[in-house]
């Protein structure tokens, strides 16, 4: 029942502010993402070493804290990839996103129960001994549910959260045509989307909206989206990119090409075919 793309499968959300995609595979896979969420889970890990929670306060302070980020970088390779394969079964089997994130969590606190208490042996083996093994099941999973929660809430936009609330997922039918959503109705971009769109990037049959220091991938086609943000927001500067006008930083000429540097770092290359209404429209002034 799954639509699938090369990265993985892909559900939609259908709300009040329209659809929103999640690309299950595509939640483990950024960099950026991984970056942010290593570099969490080590403020998370120094904190935990700081308080020393289940009596490790007794224990030597470095010892402690490394320990703590350790066990939060464990949790962090280990939690993060078994969520996102949680919530794609549980989406293709009709379960709630977050029964189903919860369930995917749980079997994975076994292992890194099983990573804690090892650590815990290495550096403590008396204190280790007298913990029984449901008591390091329990214990990590009251740390790892909150803690993939808060992950859930930063990383995946405000669509998502609604979506794993209220459980709004729906799969896209197979073989139905990516442009309409599965009651026929036109798909729309989110409006927290539209307010924080600098570019849309066209990927296959969706569109990758890429904002301040994050993106979101919409399955959607590039000039639907583009005709609904209308030319107020910004214009179609290629086939595959359309560009908010307040992102334009600068503009280069690379021969008879010319590509726009957005304010988040990014190079947009300008259909010869657009240049002349760049120009027109004022997006190629130099301010002096």
């Amino acid at each position: 029942m799954g639509h699938r793309t090369n990265e993985g499968m892909t559900v939609t959300r259908t709300g009040m502010d329209g659809v929103d995609t999640i690309d299950f595979a595509d939640m483990a896979k950024r960099p950026d993402r991984w970056s942010r969420l290593l570099s969490g889970a080590t403020a998370a890990g120094l904190l935990f070493g700081v308080v020393g929670p289940y009596n490790s306060f007794t224990a030597n302070p470095t010892t402690r804290l490394c320990y703590w980020v350790m066990l939060f970088w464990a949790g962090t390779l280990i939690l993060w990839p078994s969520a996102a394969l949680g919530l794609r079964a549980g989406a293709r089997r009709g379960f709630s996103p977050a029964f189903a994130a919860a369930a995917a969590v749980m079997i994975a606190c076994v292992p890194l129960a099983a990573f804690a208490a090892a650590g815990c042996y290495l550096f403590w083996p008396v204190h280790a001994s007298g913990i029984r093994p449901i008591e390091w099941y329990v214990q990590t999973v009251v740390i790892a549910l909150p803690a993939v929660g808060i992950a859930f809430w930063l990383e995946m936009g405000r669509g998502f959260q609604r979506g794993l609330i209220d459980g709004a997922f729906r799969i896209q039918a197979a073989g139905q045509p990516s442009g309409t959503s599965a009651a026929g109705a036109a798909p729309a971009l989110p409006s927290h989307l539209i307010e924080a769109a600098l570019c849309l990037q066209m990927e296959d049959h969706h569109v990758r909206v890429h904002t301040v220091g994050r993106s979101h991938l919409h399955l959607a086609p590039l000039r639907q989206i583009a005709e609904q943000l209308g030319p107020a927001h910004g214009l179609q500067v290629h086939r595959s990119w359309w560009v908010a006008r307040n992102a334009v930083r600068d503009w280069q000429e690379e021969g008879r090409s010319v590509v726009l540097i957005l304010t988040n770092g990014l190079r947009v290359p300008v259909a010869r075919n657009r240049v002349a209404q760049l120009r027109a429209d004022g997006w190629l002034q130099r301010t002096t």
